[in-house]
Order: C-alpha cells, then structure tokens, then sequence
C-alpha cells in the first residue's frame, strides 16, 4: 500500500524515534516534519519548490491527545507510531517554521481531508499557515468541516471538488450522559469536588443547569471566535459568516456561492495556481 514503510524504517523527529511497522503509515504529516526537521538541513528541500502539508484526520494538540488504542507501539522499541488518523499540531507548526525559513521553499499547498477536532489545535495550525509567509492553496478533498475547514481558510485561496463537504462553523461540547442507566444499575455518583463545577462533564451525574449556562457561555465565545477568524481569513464581512455558522456543512458548488471556497476543482487546478504565482513548475515535497 502506498505510504507505508518497512517495520525497520526509523525516523527522528524532533528528539522523539518514530517508527513505520508494515500495515499502518506514518502520519503523512510526520514525513514532511521529519524531513523539515533537520535530516540534511537545507538541502533536504534542494529539489523542490513547494512544501504539501496534509492535514487528515482528526487534528489534536499534541500527540498526548491521541488515544492509546489508536496508537502502535512497537514490541522491540519504546517508540510510538503515529496513524493517518491523526494530524497534531505540534508537528504542524514546528514543520511550517522551518520550512518557511528554507529559500527553496516559495509556497504552501495545503490538502485537507478532516472533520476537525480541537478548537485550539485548529487555531494554532492555521496561525502558523499564516505567519508561514509565503503563497498557500488549499485543496478540500472529501472534507474541511470545522478545524479542518478553519485550517483551510488560513491559506490565500480554497479550491474544493464538488462533491466535497465543507464548512460546519460552530462549536460543540455535546457528551454522553449516563446517569440515568447508572441509577438503573445501582451505581450511585458520590460527588467529592472542591466545588459546583469541578465535575462538570462527568457522564455519570446528571447537568445541572448552573452548569448548562456556563457550557452554552462558553460555546457562544468559542462560536464568535470561530465567525471572526473566518471572516478575517475570507475577507468577508462577518454577518454573513455568522449567518452561515449553524454548524451545518455544504457541498462545493454552494461553498463557492456562500463565499467558503474560491473555486470547484482539485490538486490540478491548485498547481496550476501556484505554478502561476511562482513563475516556474512546482515540484512537491513528499506529496
């Protein structure tokens, strides 16, 4: 399968080993930092021009954030092998400022494929897209919904498909209350907390409603903070953002209309675009 590596493969990134094994790929991300992270210097971008970030998955903070069953530890190695499943953060940024530095490097293509995920993680992730520098695309692939979509509004032009699912600008801290099957089964919640709302979010007591209203406070500051950045990144005035962010998606051709994407299209149109903005053929790294 393309994209995986042999189980002996071991690559360093940042001081941390991150090892391939047969079967599950690296990060695609995690290629492009460890590449940007010194293995050769400058001359590790000698031969090309543009530098493809690919942001899929759900996008987390650090790699802490990813869940132990969905990490591979290999036997023999303390190391941790990140999946495709995830895009962190912390790797994001740390590839894009170094690359940003490299006179090799003269443009940003940006692949999204997402549903998001953390609200900080997506901010910090399109602010390094921003002080990258340099001209950026990106291409919204099956989807760019919520972080993944804030992410996408950090580069100078969007290009989507038209069957692609873009956009669901809002916030959410929606979780699993089970109190009530608690209560059925004889589990009894005994609430030991230095106050009212330590425990707030604990599936196994019931919300209380002083709890509710500081949850929705909070979701209303995160969903402002979200219409602003879009509507700065778009250039678009921020009512008609806010008028969108119901947290609903949209295929390409409305994306194009509601003024969330630039134009229909894909990998093709977005080289295109850069090979004219460069001025020469736009040679990829690690794409």
């Amino acid at each position: 399968m393309e994209g995986n590596f042999s189980a002996k493969t071991i690559l360093f990134l940042g001081g941390v080993i991150v090892a391939s094994v047969i079967g599950s790929a690296v990060s695609p991300f995690v290629m492009q930092a460890v590449m940007s992270a010194g293995l050769g210097g400058n001359d590790s971008f000698s031969s090309c021009n543009v530098l493809d970030l690919q942001i899929y998955g759900n996008i987390v903070n650090t790699r802490a954030d990813i869940p132990v069953s969905d990490a591979i530890v290999l036997s023999d190695s303390a190391s941790t092998v990140l999946t495709p499943n995830y895009t962190v953060a912390t790797d994001v940024e740390y590839g894009l400022k170094t690359a940003a530095a490299n006179p090799n490097i003269k443009a940003l293509l940006v692949d999204v494929d997402s549903n998001g995920g953390g609200s900080q993680a997506g901010q910090e992730i399109a602010n390094a897209i921003r002080a990258f520098g340099k001209p950026s695309i990106a291409v919204i692939h099956g989807i760019g919904a919520s972080s993944g979509y804030l992410v996408a509004a950090a580069t100078d032009r969007i290009i989507g498909l038209e069957d692609s699912t873009i956009g669901s600008i809002g916030a959410t801290y929606s979780f699993l209350n089970q109190s009530e099957k608690n209560k059925k089964d004889g589990i009894a919640y005994e609430q030991l907390s230095s106050g009212p709302f330590k425990d707030t979010f604990s599936p196994d007591k019931p919300l209380t409603e002083a709890e509710r209203k500081i949850i929705n406070r909070d979701l209303q500051i995160l969903r402002a903070n979200f219409v602003k950045q879009v509507a700065g990144y778009r250039k678009l005035p921020v009512e008609k953002i806010d008028a969108l962010a119901d947290g609903s998606t949209m295929l390409g051709k409305q994306a194009v209309e509601s003024g969330l994407i630039d134009e229909i299209g894909g990998t093709k149109e977005a080289l295109a675009h850069l090979e004219k903005i460069l001025g020469e053929p736009v040679t990829l790294c690690w794409q």
